[in-house]
Formats: structure tokens, sequence, C-alpha cells
């Protein structure tokens, strides 16, 4: 799927930028920054596309409660109907 093939791609472009735990720059300032921008934006999109897949489940998740709960409602309307049907029934016999 495309979204775990992002987050494979941003994990392996941090480990590619990372020497000795930190992230491989020259000791000019200016390539510090742009290495340090690079991570963030790597991390950044990594964390959204998570974050987008979490949302995914959860609401997948909540849609199938959804549709069982609404299931059960139509058993006890259906339930109940017989039963006041057949109250009713015995009442005038």
């Amino acid at each position: 799927s495309a979204k775990k093939d992002a987050v494979i791609a941003a994990g392996i472009a941090l480990r590619a930028m990372a020497k000795d735990g930190k992230f491989a720059a020259k000791n000019e300032e200016k390539s510090a920054h742009a290495v340090n921008g690079a991570a963030a934006s790597a991390v950044g999109k990594t964390l959204s596309t998570l974050i987008i897949a979490i949302r995914n489940t959860v609401d997948s998740g909540l849609k199938t409660i959804n549709e069982t709960l609404a299931t059960v409602k139509q058993e006890d309307k259906s339930a109940e109907a017989t039963n006041t049907a057949e109250s009713t029934a015995s009442v005038k016999k």
C-alpha cells in the first residue's frame, strides 16, 4: 500500500541522513539547518501519513460498530412488534 511505502521511505531517508545518532552535516551552519529542515519535513510527512492511517482505521471500526448497532436495533424492534402482536392476540382470545 502507498501509505506503508511512504512510511518505509521516510524511515530509510532518516536513517540515511543520520550518522552516529546525529544528522549528517558539514560544520557549516547552513548545512546543519538544511539537514535539520529536511529531517523535520520527513518526520512531519511520516506523522501525517500515520495520522491518516489511524483515522481511517478508527473510522472503519466506528462504521462497523454503527452498522452492528443498527442491526441490533432493528432486531429489537422486530421482537417488540412480535411481542406486541402476540399479547394483543392473547387478550382478544
